[in-house]
């Protein structure tokens, strides 16, 4: 009797160990696949029992991390009472090499493959109004990149294409490029009147521009990231893909304090006719990559140590941006940060607390998004959304994303 009631109880005593630990599991398990850590960040994860005093993670020891700030990949083990691997995350291990912070505003010039498609336009014939893609699958936003097999690299490719010799007034394969999808569709070109010449009846223009904020930049490759989310088209309302871009130096021309409901924005103007300060090749939805090309422009002193998602604790913080035409830091809350199984450009909730940011601007306006987020030395994040319904408070992607661009 006595064995059966030890029995019972220890029972018991299991289940309810099982069932206080069974949230700290589900948070495990929702941890994503991939991450980018060092070693520094699973030591303190640990001392701080991020998950459970029952919950260790560890890493392969002696592993020789590549130079610069080139991500060595291993395997983050994750254990119940350092005996039960429960998970297993393929992991990016960061070194202690330091990295350019941003903070400056800075404008894009982005071209997309091809030309982009957005609208469609009637043509005057000798038999009347035509619109030569009625038939055609195009839709806005479309790249349309080739022509009976023919590069289209410009607007005034379209023209020379459908009007050679050979070609004129026959119908013709468009080749286009619908997100990562490839189409091909046929539209017969009608004589204008007007311009005597052949026409597709389409509107097309392969450029957007943008402004935001400069995150990082490595000194490795001087590879950059910036603004923290992509660079939207303003008249198709959708990313711009990028083929190739430029990235200049921005002049401020003022500020609109954001209120309530009513976003402010850091009011700015690009020359396109400066000498760019890099190369733009990528605008994904954490933001717009390339490559520096005017190492003057860099401060070389203002640095910090990268740091994944281990790294971010609820607390204080700074972002750095420039709201008066030099870069510097703020302090913020870093408020929530998200357990995130997939990549998400909300990963954490900051509050603007600095006095002189909030004076200025409200909190966080229109082109801040990207303000890189230092925490205790690490750059963890940049600014990406403002809350409407209260300026002082925003949201910010991990680093972890950025660097994975």
């Amino acid at each position: 009797m006595k064995k059966v009631l030890v029995l019972s109880f220890s029972l018991i005593f299991v289940l309810f160990g099982l069932v206080l630990i069974l949230p700290e599991i589900k948070r495990v398990r929702a941890l994503p696949d991939e991450m980018v850590v060092t070693y520094e960040d699973i030591a303190e994860a640990n001392e701080r029992d991020e998950f459970s005093k029952s919950i260790t993670l560890s890493l392969p020891k002696n592993l020789v991390v590549s130079s610069d700030e080139e991500l060595t990949e291993t395997t983050m083990s994750v254990k119940l009472f350092n005996l039960f691997t429960i998970k297993k995350v393929n992991v990016k291990l960061l070194n202690d090499t330091d990295i350019y912070i941003g903070g400056e505003t800075v404008g894009f010039n982005l071209f997309s493959e091809g030309v982009i498609c957005v609208g469609a336009n009637p043509v005057v014939s000798n038999t009347g109004t035509k619109y030569p893609l009625e038939t055609s699958n195009i839709i806005d936003g479309d790249a349309l990149t080739h022509i009976e097999g023919i590069e289209i690299d410009s607007i005034q490719d379209i023209d020379r294409i459908i009007n050679l010799p050979t070609l004129a007034g026959k119908e013709l394969t468009l080749t286009l490029r619908r997100g990562n999808e490839i189409i091909n569709t046929t539209a017969t070109p009608v004589y204008d009147l007007l311009s005597g010449k052949y026409k597709l009846g389409l509107w097309v223009r392969n450029n957007t521009s943008g402004v935001g904020t400069l995150t990082y930049i490595k000194q490795s490759d001087f590879r950059f990231g910036a603004v923290g989310h992509p660079i939207v088209d303003s008249s198709l309302g959708e990313n711009f893909i990028v083929d190739s871009g430029n990235l200049y130096k921005c002049r401020l021309l003022g500020i609109k304090k954001g209120e309530k409901n009513n976003p402010g924005e850091i009011r700015s103007s690009i020359n396109l006719s400066d000498n760019p300060l890099g190369h733009a090749d990528t605008n994904c939805k954490y933001g717009v990559y390339g490559n520096i090309l005017n190492k003057s422009f860099i401060e070389a002193t203002r640095t910090a140590k990268l740091g994944g998602r281990l790294s971010v604790k609820l607390g204080d913080a700074k972002i750095y941006c420039s709201i008066d035409g030099t870069v510097k830091a703020y302090n913020v809350k870093i408020i929530r940060a998200n357990k995130q199984s997939e990549a998400d450009d909300k990963s954490m909730t900051i509050k603007v607390t600095d006095p002189e940011l909030l004076e200025k601007t409200g909190g966080i306006i229109q082109g801040m998004s990207g303000s890189p987020i230092v925490q205790n030395g690490k750059l963890v994040g940049a600014i990406t959304h403002v809350l409407v319904n209260d300026p002082t408070r925003g949201y910010g992607v991990y680093i972890d994303w950025m660097l994975n661009n």
